[in-house]
């Protein structure tokens, strides 16, 4: 066993390093101590800082490893990195860090010295160029690294990485694999491989990376958020809800939970418990346009419809386009019978969507009830111009018969039906239609039909 010494400016640094070289399995143990108080020379100028040392115990066979990950991960440009071998180690100490972390061959490497530091440069600059989002130059010095040690699993998983926010996310999958076969516990491949079956949409092949991921870092809330997402997408509300709240327990403010739960319960319909989590997610940051308006869609639909247009009020003001907060703010005036600001919002959402049909609709019905005939008309052919509508002409059979122009209205009734057979609320329309004319016959066998139709549903 070795034991290493290397300082970082940040306790919170110190505790994400001491806590990566746990995960990857790298280290046995590691303590952070400081602040300590560090005199040197750099660039020959004397200096000193505050800095927070970790003492790293490691098995020696995974010297090669630990010193590589340091090299790439380290934010130091030279980081302190001392090793000693442990001269004597207690038995039972040993015994449980073998049990518990394995001790692995390490296969000598082609090249010598000469290209364990190439492959250690390359990997490095690979990985430094993926901070920086230079995926393409990142890429080349990963391959160029793999040419030198095919089996390196900081350059393989480096190059999946890579590929993997390249979008290639078939390649980046194989990489990952290669990592697995010989080293089946690398949390970074596991991690790494849910998130590029997640790319393609293959939330079932993810599980189970995820799933062997946690048995190593059963708190990672990031993994777990992502595992109740790939169970919500494949059916699995029970298993989806229980890794949420998982998360939670470990923090209760993570934002990525709190969305995801609140949008489970949204989408179940369970709204007292999305409110809950949208509340707490909205006290932290109001800036959730979709938590806003998926709040004020649940007051809408408790007919709350004041506070319904407070969360929707909020969401356009944040978004003036916002289609969802805009269609919310016009159907809560409609259900506060103000049809002015309901066609005002309304058309909003036109001035970006002219050919949304269901909205050209909806305002032209709404300024028909407003006695705004030739608008309310405008609307309607406009709605035509893009396709059938059945309930724009179901509108126009409507303005027409208010207008007493009845064979216009019998029109529009009878090209609904030439396509929609019996639709109760035409035949409704038709039949009134009809008495309007003096038809009185028509309309009687109209009525006869819609009473066939209503026995016929009653039966059903």
């Amino acid at each position: 066993m070795n034991i290493a010494w290397t300082t970082l400016s940040t306790l919170a640094e110190a505790r994400k390093m001491a806590a990566e070289l746990i995960k990857s399995r790298l280290a046995v143990c590691v303590q952070i101590d400081g602040p300590v108080s560090s005199y040197y020379l750099w660039e020959g100028k004397e200096e000193n800082s505050d800095e927070y040392r970790l003492s790293i115990k490691f098995m020696a066979e995974k010297t090669e490893k630990i010193e590589t990950w340091i090299a790439e991960n380290h934010p130091y440009e030279v980081p302190q990195w001392i090793t000693v071998a442990a001269e004597r180690v207690g038995d039972s100490y040993r015994r449980w860090a073998e049990k518990e972390y394995g001790v692995e061959h390490i296969a000598p490497k082609k090249g010598g010295h000469a290209a364990k530091k190439e492959v250690l440069r390359l990997s490095k600059q690979g990985r430094n160029y993926l901070r920086k989002h230079r995926y393409q130059e990142a890429e080349r010095s990963f391959l160029q690294a793999l040419e030198l040690d095919n089996k390196n699993a900081y350059v393989l998983v480096g190059l999946a990485d890579t590929c993997r926010e390249l979008k290639k996310f078939d390649q980046a999958i194989k990489y990952y694999e290669r990592v697995l076969e010989f080293d089946a516990v690398n949390v970074f491949a596991l991690r790494g491989i849910g998130d590029a079956y997640r790319g393609i949409l293959q939330h079932k092949r993810a599980i189970p990376y995820w799933m062997r991921y946690l048995e190593c870092n059963k708190n990672d809330i990031y993994v777990m958020v992502r595992l109740a997402e790939s169970f919500n997408k494949t059916g699995n509300f029970d298993k989806a809800e229980a890794f949420y709240l998982n998360a939670l327990a470990v923090n209760d403010q993570d934002k990525y939970a709190l969305l995801g739960l609140g949008s489970l319960y949204y989408k179940a319909e369970i709204d007292d418990k999305a409110l809950e989590c949208f509340d707490k997610l909205l006290n932290m940051d109001d800036s959730y346009v979709a938590v806003l308006t998926m709040v004020g869609n649940i007051y809408r639909r408790r007919r709350r419809y004041e506070e319904a247009s407070q969360y929707y009020e909020k969401a356009a003001r944040l978004e003036s386009w916002n289609s969802f907060a805009l269609y919310g703010l016009g159907d809560c005036h409609r259900g506060l019978a103000d049809l002015d600001k309901a066609v005002y919002w309304w058309s909003k959402i036109l001035e970006n969507e002219p050919n949304n049909q269901d909205l050209l609709t909806r305002v032209g019905d709404a300024l028909l009830t407003l006695n705004r005939i030739d608008s309310s008309m405008e609307h309607y052919t406009r709605s035509l111009k893009v396709g059938f509508d059945l309930y724009a002409l179901l509108g126009m059979s409507r303005l027409y018969r208010a207008q007493g122009n009845y064979p216009e209205a019998e029109k529009c009734c009878l090209e609904i039906l030439e396509r929609v057979a019996d639709h109760q609320r035409v035949l409704e329309e038709l039949r009134l239609v009809y008495e309007g004319m003096g038809e009185a016959g028509k309309a009687d066998k109209i009525a006869l039909r819609l009473k066939s139709l209503g026995e016929e549903q009653a039966d059903n």
